[in-house]
This record gives structure tokens, C-alpha cells and sequence, in this order.
């Protein structure tokens, strides 16, 4: 099967001009061996559509030299004009089918198609582009087979193409064992349809706008570095006009105190900017968000400009995380995400997906404990000594800076609040007892569950039989002070920012304790699932 017409348009045009850019670098080096003949703008002009040409040709071949084939087991892709490349991937081995939309794609009748598997670090195979109708065929089609595959199911298809396979073997080597592969493909996607989707949540309008008012996108801060120069005179005419300053712009740093002061307003200034930038982004990143349930999988859609639709598969899932930052927590919401073996959907650009973005607290609880039946939440906190750790690492930070700032404020004349950091010391014993406060550790039946972070609070579900390793792990200060960290790991993928279910600053005999018990009850539940 071929891709979409408009794969090939999209295709030969990027290609072409990538190759007819290429002009002006040959014609750049060019130019110092034969200034003369490479100096004239007809032999430029004629290289640049010569070499957009042979951009084009490649693009079209390379269109019509891709196909792609749904078999009995496998999802097979074959590119490359030159050198070709033939994958074929077992139904079992996909984690995922994701479908991308964006607002032009859906103009057009088009969608790109992503398959990822679970040993795969990147996108394993990618469909771009194919009819809107063809994505959702093949996402459910895969979907299916997958089931199907997964729970060793033999069908009719399966055996008349064995048969049939055993009869070619027996013919001469030169027959195949799959003779017609889309026709066998096609007689197994009748042999039953994929369950119905029911729907286990929806995101409400007023949940959106609370997620979009609490959340924070990375992608806000980009946009605050390069639009700072589009706004640039409209930040400094409101720094002039909350300052009382009037002159020109040099005068808001006229001193080194008062650039100082001025760098402050700044930083709140971004901090509102990066707010509601982040505001909009989870709008359109969550509008329509919906969850449903088909056969063993979580399936979901989201997004406004982009439209976004993929699966969870339960069956892979690792962690489960609660997460609730201090908004939230106010406002009695909660939203988790899941983490799945190598692969989490959406991972390349948000990292876990979110199995619930923000709903009700316990109606959050109880969808989560859908997927894993854990106990209610009893957490032990760190011993109080704990706390004081925290307390003497915050203010040896706060006194690092401060003695920063007076050796600035000595190489530098005219700044006199060298000072100022030495009020945060005024914020290290309610810092230092919050840290402590909201961590901890809880061990159920099935799971060991931890809790940590204030601002952006998390809890951790890690079931037994899905721990790969139990780590215990004490520095040199806590030695001293008789404690340890304690971390459960699990398969999931290696993600920036991503840390393993840790109970922090725990005793130490507590964590030799738990290292012993999590191995125990990790053995037992494995002899259990035999």
C-alpha cells in the first residue's frame, strides 16, 4: 500500500529545495577556484533548478518506492530509492500507534502515523502521509491483530496460511511462506473486530481551564527567549513607567543597585509571561481530552490546533504517579500518568503520558486504582532529623550566595545590597520542614508507594512484580546522621528530569529492612504470576 498523493508533494518539494541549496554552497566554494566562470548569475540560477530537479525525482521515486503491508503477523515497511531498507515488526512488539492531526492536516484529509515499540528508542516506523480514513483503519487494524496476537489466539487465516505455507516449502524453495500476504491479512481482520471503546473519563471545561490555570509547559520558556526582542519596547516602556524613570533606557541601569532592582521586576515579569504562555499551551494541548478503555488498552485523544490520539497498554505499565502541585492541592485535584516498559507515549515531547491530566482527587484515586488496586495512602515520614539536614543545606546555599554578591558588590563600585540575599534565611525553616513534611514512604500488600515535593508533589506506585531491581544507596552526611534513600526500579524508559520511586532520608535500618522485604514480596509476586 502506498502513501498518501500528498506525501509525494510534500515530499519532492522539501527535497528539492534541500537539494537546490546546495547551489549556493557549490557556487560559494566555487567562487575561489573560478571567480570568472562561477561569478555569473545564470550559471547559478540554471545549478539552482537543476539541482531542485534532482531534489524532486528522488522525492517522487522515493514516494513511489515506499509501501507498507499489513501481513498475519507482522506490519511490514519497505523505503529507500537506492538502498532499501525492509522491516517487518511483530504485532506483539508495538507499544503504540500514534495519530498526529494538525489543523491543516485536517483541512486536507490527512494524518501521520507513528509506530512505536517497546525496545525501540525512537519512532520505529513512520507513516507520513496517509488518508485520515487509512489512519484510523490502520490504527485499529494494529490494535486488533495485536490482541489477537498477544493472547495466542489460532484462527481459521492462520491455519489455512500455515497449511498453505507447508504445502510451498513442499513445493520448492523458491515459494514462499506467505504467497498473498494482504489477502491473509485481510481474511484474519474478519476473523473477529476489536472490543468497543468505553469511555472512562472526559475532560470537563472546568477542569480544563483549572489544569490550564496550574499546569507548566516547558515550551512557554522558549517562547519567552526568542518573543522577548518582539515585545522588548513594551517591557521597558512598563519597567520606566513602574520605576517613575522617564528618560531613556540606559537609566534603568544607571546604578548597580537599581539594575539590581529592576533585574527583580524582570524576573516577575517573566515569571507572569511564562505563566500564561504555559496557560495557553495546556488549552490547546488538552482540549477534547477523553479516555476510554478497548480490550486491554487505554486509548485516548486530546488537542485543539494538533489533534492527538494514541494507547496505553495496561499490560506494560510500570509506575503509576499522582501528581498534584500546590494549586491543585488547594483546589482538591489531582491528575497521574503512567509509565510504561521503554516506551511512554508521547515521551519525545511531554515525557509520561497523562492517564488523567486533572480531575477531582478521589475520583483521580479511584480511575487509578482501575489500573492497580493499592491500599489507602498511609505514608511514614523521614525522621525529624531529616529536616534539620534540609535546614543546614538551605542556608549553607543561602550563605553561598550572599558571600557571591559581596565579592560583586567589592569588584563592583556603587552596589551597596550585597545584602539581600540573607532574607531568604528567613524562609529556610518553613522550606526545610515543607521538604520534610511531604515525603514518605508507604508498603502495601502489592505495592510500595512513595511521596515526595511540595510545589510539585508526587506519588509513587510501584506494584512488586513489576521492580526490576531495589537499590539502597547512603553519601557520606547521612552516614552521620543514620539514613538512607531507598529506590524501587522499574523498566521504564530513561526520560530527562525522570527519577525512580525513591523514599528519601528514610533510617537506615528501616532501609535495610525494605531493601529485604521489596525483594521478598518481588520474588513471591513473579512465583505468584507462574
Amino acid at each position: 500500500m502506498k502513501l498518501h498523493p500528498l506525501s509525494a508533494v510534500t515530499q519532492s518539494l522539501q527535497r528539492g529545495l534541500v537539494a537546490a541549496s546546495m547551489a549556493f554552497v557549490l557556487t560559494g566554494v566555487g567562487r575561489v577556484a573560478a571567480p570568472d566562470l562561477l561569478g555569473s548569475f545564470g550559471l547559478v540560477a540554471g545549478l539552482f533548478v537543476l539541482l531542485f530537479v534532482v531534489g524532486v525525482a528522488y522525492g517522487v521515486a522515493y514516494y513511489y518506492r515506499f509501501d507498507y503491508t499489513l501481513t498475519p503477523d507482522t506490519f511490514d515497511v519497505d523505503s529507500g530509492v537506492f538502498g532499501r531498507q525492509e522491516r517487518e515488526i511483530p504485532y506483539r512488539r508495538i507499544q503504540n500507534v500514534d495519530v498526529t492531526e494538525s489543523i491543516l492536516h485536517r483541512v486536507v484529509g490527512v494524518a501521520i502515523i507513528e509506530i512505536e515499540t517497546a525496545g525501540g528508542s525512537g519512532t520505529e516506523a513512520t507513516l507520513n502521509f496517509v488518508a485520515a480514513d487509512e489512519a484510523s483503519r490502520l490504527q485499529r487494524e494494529i490494535r486488533g491483530r495485536k490482541t489477537r496476537t498477544g493472547d495466542g489466539d489460532t484462527t481459521e487465516a492462520d491455519a489455512e496460511t500455515s497449511e498453505r505455507g507447508t504445502t510451498d516449502a513442499a513445493a520448492g524453495p523458491a515459494e514462499t511462506r506467505h504467497t498473498d500476504p494482504e489477502a491473509a491479512a485481510d481474511r484474519l481482520s474478519r476473523q473477529g473486530d476489536l472490543e468497543p471503546e468505553t469511555t472512562l473519563f472526559e475532560l470537563g471545561s472546568a477542569e480544563l481551564l483549572v489544569l490550564a490555570l496550574t499546569s507548566f509547559q516547558l515550551a512557554s520558556i522558549a517562547f519567552l527567549l526568542f518573543g522577548f526582542p518582539i515585545v522588548e519596547d513594551l517591557v521597558v516602556g512598563l519597567f520606566a513607567r513602574l520605576t517613575g524613570i522617564e528618560s531613556p533606557v540606559d537609566a534603568l541601569t544607571g546604578t548597580p543597585d537599581l539594575a539590581v532592582l529592576v533585574g527583580l521586576l524582570a524576573v516577575a515579569f517573566a515569571a507572569v509571561t511564562v505563566w500564561a504562555v504555559s496557560s495557553v499551551v495546556t488549552f490547546l494541548q488538552y482540549y477534547g481530552f477523553t479516555l476510554g478503555r478497548q480490550g486491554e488498552d487505554l486509548v485516548y485523544e486530546r488537542g485543539l490546533l494538533q489533534r492527538y490520539s494514541g494507547s496505553i497498554p495496561t499490560d506494560k505499565i510500570q509506575t503509576l504517579t499522582i501528581r498534584e502541585n500546590v494549586l491543585m492541592r488547594a483546589l482538591g485535584y489531582a491528575g497521574f500518568t503512567v509509565e510504561t516498559a521503554g516506551y511512554s507515549p508521547g515521551q519525545s515531547d511531554q515525557g509520561p503520558q497523562s492517564a488523567i491530566p486533572l480531575a477531582d482527587r478521589e475520583r483521580t484515586l479511584s480511575l487509578a486504582r482501575e489500573l492497580e488496586p493499592f491500599d489507602e495512602l498511609s505514608f511514614t515520614r523521614s525522621p525529624r532529623r531529616a529536616r534539620r539536614r534540609y535546614a543546614v543545606r538551605y542556608t549553607l546555599v543561602v550563605l553561598v550566595l550572599t558571600a557571591l554578591t559581596a565579592g560583586l558588590s567589592a569588584a563592583v563600585s556603587g552596589f551597596e545590597l550585597w545584602y539581600l540575599p540573607l532574607a531568604l534565611l528567613v524562609a529556610v525553616p518553613p522550606a526545610a520542614h515543607l521538604k520534610w513534611k511531604h515525603r514518605g514512604y508507604c508498603v502495601g500488600d502489592d505495592h510500595f508507594l512513595v511521596r515526595d515535593g511540595f510545589w510539585n508533589q508526587t506519588t509513587r506506585i510501584v506494584p512488586y512484580y513489576r521492580l526490576q531491581t531495589v537499590i539502597r544507596r547512603r553519601t557520606i552526611f547521612q552516614r552521620r546522621l543514620n539514613l538512607a534513600h531507598l529506590t524501587a526500579d522499574t523498566a521504564t524508559a530513561s526520560l530527562l528530569g525522570r527519577t525512580d520511586a525513591t523514599a528519601y532520608d528514610i533510617e537506615a535500618d528501616a532501609a535495610e529492612d525494605l531493601y529485604n522485604l521489596n525483594r521478598e514480596r518481588l520474588q513471591a509476586s513473579l512465583h505468584g504470576r507462574q
